[in-house]
Parts: C-alpha cells; structure tokens; sequence
C-alpha cells in the first residue's frame, strides 16, 4: 500500500494539526481515493468538535488506492509542522506503518521527517445534523482582526444575532469590547436569517473561539451560523477548496 499527496501550502495543516494537538492526543487521519482527506474529533469535554477536509481536487498530487485511516500522535506531527515555512509545499506520504511529511520549498528542495504511525482503532465522530436560525459570511481577515483584540479582552465571548446582522462581543472587569457586522456597514459579504428568527445572544468559551484566530487569517470566507442556545458553528473556506469547520457549545449559566 502506498499513499502519497502533496498540498500547496503547508501552514495550514501546521496550524491546524496544532489547534487538533492542544486538546486531543491522538487523530485518525480518514484517507479516501476520490473524497480526499478528512480529520475530524471532538474534545474529551465534549465542548469542541473541529472538522477538517480537503477534497482531491485541492492537491497538486493525490495517490490513494482504498479508503484507510491512519492514526497518528498529534503532539509529535505538530512538533514537525512547526518547521514549515511560509512558502513550503507538504508532502505526505505513508506505506501503513510510518508517516512521512516533508516541506518542499520554492526551488524544490525536500525536507522530510518520518514518526511512526500508532496501532488500534480509531472510533469515528459522528456526523452533526443541526439546524441554524442564523448565517453571516465575512472576509475571513475581518473574523481574525476581531478576535485577536476580543480574545485579550475576557474569558468569555458573545455573539448577538439581530435581524440587521452579528455583535462579537466580549467583557471584562473594565469595560466591554464589542465588534458589528451587518450588510449595511459592509463587514458581512452575506446575512440570512430564519423566518421565525428572534433576536437572542449566545455564550461561548473565548478559550476555544480564539483557536479562529489564525486560521481565519489563512481562510478567504468564514460562515457563522447560529441558533439561540445552540452550537456555534464556524466554518472557513482555505486554500483550493479546504475546508475546516468548528462547532463550540454554548456557556450555560
């Protein structure tokens, strides 16, 4: 069995792998020869659930022959993203019992590393079926600016849904912090809103929102949908069609 495929851009399977690695020990990376590669896990608090997936279509070169799963130590493939560089290629290929990833820079020169692939199974997470009140795309540079000052502010973070568009809002002991996107200021690309749709506010740990903070800076679009009392779900569209989404459940108080 050989597997080998090549990404253009390395930096956001660093950052990614990196967000997976500071909650989860270990992930099942599902390979698949005409879906492409999809990661997928949830926390052990059952609070985050993160959605990785990168169609065929997204690589420069995409060899596999069957559907496999291979189980890999994110701490130690983390540890390994960490040497790429912002105009590296990744290259990944594996025969079943080794991962090797390598870094292809811009005169294609080869920097690869090889870590041992983890034995046992993996229990798949299962499929989300939710249904949202709310849906907001903004630029995914707009999402990343936001964050970056909320996540210095407090512990915890706001979304307000209104008919006119979305607050990010967070709170301190010194005051309150908040950032507004409608269709009319021009900070939302698109805004829909249910029928049945009432205003509400929801609560989320800013320790797992701010995870969006640099990989909403590498994402073109971000979608935040949205119901009152509900999962958030927050989905970035990357590089050639990659995709990553983040389901965070609310605070309750």
């Amino acid at each position: 069995m050989g597997i080998r495929f090549i990404f253009a851009d390395a930096r956001i399977w660093r950052y990614v792998l990196k967000t997976f690695a500071d909650y989860i020990e270990t992930v099942g990376i599902i390979l698949h020869p005409s879906e492409g590669v999809r990661i997928k896990a949830m926390d052990p608090t059952h609070v985050m659930l993160i959605d990785f997936h990168v169609p065929v279509t997204a690589f420069e070169e995409y060899s596999v022959e069957r559907e496999i799963t291979l189980l890999i130590n994110l701490e130690n493939t983390s540890k390994i993203l960490r040497r790429a560089s912002k105009s590296d290629k990744l290259m990944i290929s594996s025969d079943g019992s080794k991962l090797t990833l390598g870094f292809i820079s811009k005169g294609g020169t080869l920097r690869s590393f090889t870590i041992p692939l983890l034995s046992g199974s993996y229990e798949e997470v299962p499929e989300l079926s939710l249904e949202f009140q709310v849906q907001a795309k903004i630029l995914g540079a707009t999402l990343s600016s936001a964050l970056s000052v909320l996540e210095n502010v407090g512990e915890v973070l706001k979304i307000k849904a209104s008919r006119e568009g979305i607050s990010l809002i967070a709170v301190s002991d010194l005051g309150e912090v908040e950032f507004v996107f409608s269709i009319l200021t021009g900070t939302l690309v698109d805004y829909q809103v249910s029928e049945d749709f009432n205003e509400f506010t929801n609560m989320y740990s800013m320790n797992y929102m701010s995870l969006l903070t640099i990989m909403a800076k590498l994402s073109e679009i971000a979608t935040i949908r949205l119901g009152q009392d509900m999962p958030c779900e927050i989905e970035l569209e990357m590089l050639a069609g990659a995709r990553l989404k983040l389901y965070v459940a609310p605070r309750v108080e």
